[in-house]
């Protein structure tokens, strides 16, 4: 009996973290320094997390079915989503099937990982979202310029700007729309400053938030550079987590995180979208580098049925993060970047000789930049583009 008893001691949980990509690397670093053996899938077998892990298994977890077999299998204690949609709605749907930790409800779900569904609600609710339009026929009513938005894209793929109805019209009537396939909405373009909020959820109750201004530098859509908020308003932070905890009630949410990009004029709020999994090009080192808090410690939590743990010391330190892209294919060859007076890592994607495909569709490595003061920071990290660039062969 005192055999078995050690024995029960000394068998680690185990976690399946359902990716394997680069940017999932501090999340898998999490789990193991919660004492977990951790396993993680993905399609592609040259992802980093495949070797760093336990045990890893190559497969497309979009499988919905097979990343339910797979778990059942092999008898997983948790499931751990990664830094992409996709990963999150699998691993709920399982997690429905088994009753595991830290997801929200089907409607919750479909909710936040459908444009449409997220408009529809806003619009109902009340929050502070641009007005769109699904149906054609109603595109006319739109206030010009708008951007239609592509309903199952992500990271600014598929994105198109329209300054008047008429070219948007001239578009369809010569088969464009028609041949882009899939859904569209077309929403009203607002002018203002890009923004996220990164909150963590306790109860329907923000624990611990953080706010960064993001840049699209290269393409129109896509966040390149960022970092944490020093000087938004605190106006437009109370109105973000006020509308986040009616969110949280709305809905039900499960505790952890919410990821909502915004755009604000300085007075104003409006919602671009919002997501539960880990936002992806290393986010949580951005923010862990900046604040000294382990934000994947935090976001693994939720999942592992474990109260994240209390940060006490909090730092405030001058980190940028810029992910290097082109804007168009190239074959890699070296990552620059000539910035003065700062401490500079990298974080290579890309290996020599390897196709860098044009921005919003590929990146060839992540930089970040430690600044010596606060007001370099805020003013040289809107023009990181200009101070990088990608050799080529």
């Amino acid at each position: 009996m005192i055999a078995e008893k050690m024995i029960k001691k000394t068998i680690k949980k185990s976690v399946l973290l359902c990716d394997a990509s680069f940017s999932a690397i501090p999340l898998l670093e999490a789990l193991k320094e919660k004492g977990l053996r951790v396993a993680v899938c993905g399609s592609r077998d040259a992802d980093p997390c495949h070797a760093l892990a336990d045990e890893s298994y190559i497969f497309d977890y979009s499988n919905k079915s097979k990343l339910l077999k797979k778990f059942k299998e092999n008898n997983f204690d948790y499931l751990v989503p990664g830094c992409t949609d996709i990963s999150y709605i699998s691993c709920a749907w399982v997690a429905k099937k088994l009753g595991l930790p830290g997801y929200d409800d089907v409607r919750a779900v479909k909710v936040i990982n459908q444009k449409n569904e997220y408009r529809k609600l806003g619009k109902e609710k009340g929050y502070p979202i641009p007005n769109h339009e699904t149906e054609i026929a109603n595109f006319k009513q739109m206030k010009f310029p708008a951007l239609l938005k592509p309903m199952a894209s992500f990271s600014g793929r598929g994105i198109l700007r329209f300054d008047k109805f008429v070219e948007l019209k001239r578009f369809i009537d010569c088969g464009k729309f028609s041949a882009l396939g899939g859904e569209f909405l077309l929403e009203e373009f607002v002018e203002g400053r890009l923004y996220s909020h990164s909150a963590f959820l306790k109860a329907g109750k923000i624990t611990t938030d953080f706010f960064v201004n993001e840049y699209c530098t290269i393409h129109p859509y896509q966040v390149n550079s960022s970092y944490v908020s020093t000087k938004l308003s605190v106006s437009v932070k109370k109105q973000m987590r006020i509308w986040l905890e009616i969110f949280a009630k709305d809905l039900n949410l499960a505790d952890g995180l919410l990821h909502t990009q915004f755009i604000s004029d300085g007075k104003r709020v409006y919602l671009v979208e919002s997501c539960r999994r880990c936002p992806g090009d290393l986010y949580s080192l951005l923010i862990q580098k900046s604040t000294g808090i382990n934000y994947a410690s935090l976001y693994v939590s939720a999942f592992i049925n474990l109260s994240p743990d209390v940060e006490t010391k909090v730092s405030h330190k001058n980190f940028s993060r810029h992910t290097l892209s082109c804007n168009s294919d190239v074959i890699f060859a070296a990552a620059e970047i000539d910035i003065k007076d700062a401490k500079v890592s990298y974080v290579p994607i890309k290996k020599v000789g390897e196709l860098l495909r044009a921005a919003p569709m590929d990146r060839a490595g992540i930089f970040f930049i430690e600044h010596l003061a606060r007001r370099t920071m805020e003013t040289v990290t809107e023009n990181l583009y200009k101070l990088s660039r990608v050799q080529t062969l």
